[in-house]
């Protein structure tokens, strides 16, 4: 019998799943609002608003995102040394891989985008921003299923 029953019953891994889980289906939520309604949103709030809206954007969002984003890191993290019986270390990896990718893609093009829009509307960074954000859509939907897939082949 393991000394620690919550660790014996499986619980710890349950919770581990179910919060890492939820943390990535939120993210996913979020950005394919974003996707969808927001930045075609912005195309509409051109106008001498522009930087007050793009201000209020920048900073609930930062508000809205940055403790799921967080969760699911570091969740993420103790998958990869850590698993619950029966999800493999190649489901980790691949919750790895799409988290990371929605890290790199934030820092090396979203933000850039999003300090040049601070200073002013311009439409060619407007659809480099909304096109090259179907790639962080796409990993943290690709990170959600992985996230679902672990919660089925936990044991």
């Amino acid at each position: 019998m393991s000394a620690n029953p919550l660790v014996g019953t499986g619980l710890i891994g349950t919770a581990l799943l179910g919060v890492h889980a939820a943390s990535v289906w939120f993210c996913t939520g979020l950005v394919w609002t974003i996707q969808l309604l927001v930045y075609p949103g912005f195309a509409a709030m051109t106008g001498p608003g522009w930087l007050d809206v793009h201000a209020r954007h920048t900073r609930l969002m930062g508000r809205l995102i940055v403790l799921p984003w967080l969760v699911q890191g570091l969740t993420c993290a103790v998958l990869l040394v850590w698993r619950p019986p029966g999800v493999p270390l190649v489901l980790a990896l691949a919750a790895g891989l799409c988290g990371a990718v929605t890290v790199a893609v934030t820092v090396a093009i979203s933000v850039p985008c999003h300090t040049r829009l601070a200073h002013g509307w311009d439409a060619e960074v407007h659809a480099r921003l909304t096109r090259t954000n179907w790639w962080r859509t796409a990993a943290w939907t690709l990170g959600g299923a992985v996230a679902l897939a672990m919660l089925l082949v936990a044991a």
